[in-house]
């Protein structure tokens, strides 16, 4: 690999969020992007670094914030560290980690259709879900057979070994620059977390990679594919209408799901799975993780599936949410669909009362309500006569609540863009300036 390039940088740089949180050097993404002198000095000491193969000590520390993992968490294993970092060392490892994405794409090291977490260009989750949801339609309609596991990792991030990281660069064949910068970045990391007013002593990083980092998401996508892909040749997947052979695996990060359509098969990808995951020093985790099996199209429960001699609950007794999306025993999207209706019901009713003015609602709606409402309309097959249904009760609280606020000249649908409409700019400026002739 060459050095590192200019335009490689500024790239980074361009992309990177302007409100991302300053690390320990207290430095932001801002600083560079407004400041082009200040960028190519950077990158002249980026290069420094890259020829010599040694990360600096101080882009070695980060501060860990603790993030609920889910609603009244209160145990340390309901929450998950958020790693705050030195803006220099992750546009640097920005850059070491989009040619490293390049490198194995180029190469196919990693299968797209396997693994699509973490895959720069890859709209994984959406494809994730979408061919989960229609091979457990297919084998419902044409009274089928499929088994399905869908597993989770316990800590993942945080336990996958460091051993294991240098294993699979090796194994693919990274360049002994790239590898050499990442062993020296993980060798003596320090870390340290805070909660409140309390801060606890720097301590030594010996396993799991950083959450926060740049490259992290690569390197744990690029383990993970070499468990999943080891495990694949114990069993074929199932075939779709079209006749087309699906993996036996998906995964999206640490996000596993296994599908066969015998049950034994199934059960050989978990044998061989839960092997795999034991050598790499991690585990799964039994009570997180579900198992459906379809006979003749119709959901049976007297097959279980274990994990080190622990039964994996079955949807019939815990739904499983994967990605976003509800699998229930039911097969059908009926009642995540009535239970969004609710949900936005609540959310607008909430903004209504809050007496806030109404272009203020309206900022609200678009920027906290629509976002959470389009990822249901996207995997869920919502009837067009409830979305119609949702429109008009948006459309009802919307004029209670005024235009103020939107362009001039916008109508209904400007609700509906991702751009921001919203600013407080000239067009919200209730005192507008005479023109230029008028005395």
């Amino acid at each position: 690999m060459s050095e590192l390039q200019l335009k490689e940088v500024r790239e980074v740089v361009r992309k990177a969020r302007a409100s991302s949180a300053p690390g320990p050097s207290g430095t932001s993404y801002k600083v560079y992007k407004y400041c082009p002198k200040l960028l190519l000095r950077l990158w002249y000491i980026l290069r420094v670094f890259w020829r010599r193969g040694r990360i600096p000590d101080q882009w070695r520390v980060a501060e860990g914030v603790w993030i609920p993992k889910e609603e009244n968490s209160t145990q340390l294993d309901q929450f998950r560290i958020i790693s705050l970092l030195c803006v220099e060392a992750k546009v640097f490892f920005s850059a070491v980690s989009k040619r490293l994405c390049t490198y194995l794409a180029e190469n196919t090291y990693i299968d797209t259709s396997v693994q699509k977490g973490g895959i720069s260009g890859m709209p994984g989750c959406l494809e994730h879900t979408g061919v989960v949801t229609q091979l457990i339609r297919e084998a419902r309609e044409n009274k089928g057979n499929l088994s399905v596991l869908w597993l989770d990792l316990e800590n993942a991030f945080g336990s996958i070994p460091h051993k294991l990281v240098q294993f699979t660069l090796t194994k693919h064949h990274v360049p002994s620059r790239c590898r050499d910068l990442i062993a020296d970045y993980y060798s003596n990391f320090r870390m340290r977390v805070s909660s409140g007013a309390i801060t606890s002593s720097w301590h030594k990083v010996e396993i799991g990679i950083i959450t926060g980092c740049t490259i992290s998401v690569t390197l744990f996508s690029l383990a993970m594919n070499m468990l999943t892909k080891s495990a694949e040749p114990e069993c074929r997947g199932p075939r779709t209408n079209s006749g087309q052979r699906q993996p036996p695996i998906r995964a999206f990060m640490d996000d596993l799901t296994v599908m066969t359509e015998s049950v034994p098969g199934c059960r050989w990808i978990l044998k061989g799975l839960e092997e795999l995951v034991e050598w790499a020093r991690m585990r799964f985790k039994p009570a997180k993780s579900r198992s459906m099996v379809l006979r003749k199209g119709k959901v049976v429960d007297k097959f279980r599936f274990n994990i080190a001699d622990t039964a994996i609950p079955s949807i019939s007794e815990k739904p499983v949410k994967s990605l976003g999306k509800v699998f229930d025993c039911s097969l059908r999207d009926t009642t995540s669909i009535q239970s969004t209706c609710t949900e936005l019901d609540g959310w607008l009713k909430s903004v209504d009362k809050s007496g806030l003015p109404g272009k203020f609602k309206a900022w609200v709606y678009q920027h906290g309500i629509l976002p959470r409402i389009l990822w249901p309309l996207l995997v869920y097959a919502v009837p067009i006569s409830t979305v119609e249904t949702l429109e008009r009760r948006r459309n009802n609280t919307h004029n209670r609540a005024g235009r103020k606020g939107l362009r001039p000249g916008s109508g209904n649908t400007a609700l509906y863009y991702h751009e921001p409409f919203l600013r407080h700019n000239k067009h919200m400026d209730n005192t507008r300036k005479p023109p230029p002739n008028s005395r």
